[in-house]
């Protein structure tokens, strides 16, 4: 008994060690249609924005979907990427009449596995927050997938 056990228990620790990842540790230059979610913790809904984003030679531009009239209105810069994480710089002019968080602008963790890639948007922790006080929680994610 103890020996079907251990043949066991080798067997298992073999097939999770074998499991291949299914992410790239690059961001492939293309074209790249989605959406961009923006989930409210206060609101059971989330707001979806379909957008198209390029990105080559370590620049991106971005497209709006069907509403060009929407706030923003595309957006173009520069971007790197480092351990998993993409930083982009906008380079555009904005007013202030939108949250500016809808931006493609500042630190995101990526997840690609070389057609679908995720960017979810980072924020720092604020540590001086009384625990008698609750604040919503709002997260930007652009969900995506290559088309070239």
């Amino acid at each position: 008994m103890k020996v079907q056990i251990c043949i066991f228990l080798f067997a298992l620790i073999l097939s999770i060690g074998c499991k291949k990842s299914t992410n790239v540790d690059v961001l492939l230059d293309g074209n790249y249609t989605g959406v961009l979610v923006i989930t409210n913790s206060v609101k059971s809904v989330p707001v979806t924005r379909p957008i198209s984003i390029s990105l080559k030679d370590g620049k991106f531009s971005i497209t709006p979907g069907v509403d060009a009239n929407l706030k923003p209105s595309g957006g173009k810069g520069t971007y790197n990427f480092k351990n998993g994480i993409g930083y982009f710089t906008d380079e555009g002019v904005w007013t202030a009449d939108f949250d500016w968080n809808m931006i493609l602008n500042g630190e995101y963790d990526i997840r690609s596995s070389g057609v679908d890639l995720t960017l979810r948007k980072r924020f720092t922790t604020k540590t001086d927050l009384s625990p008698a006080t609750s604040y919503a929680t709002v997260d930007y994610e652009y969900i995506l997938k290559r088309s070239n």
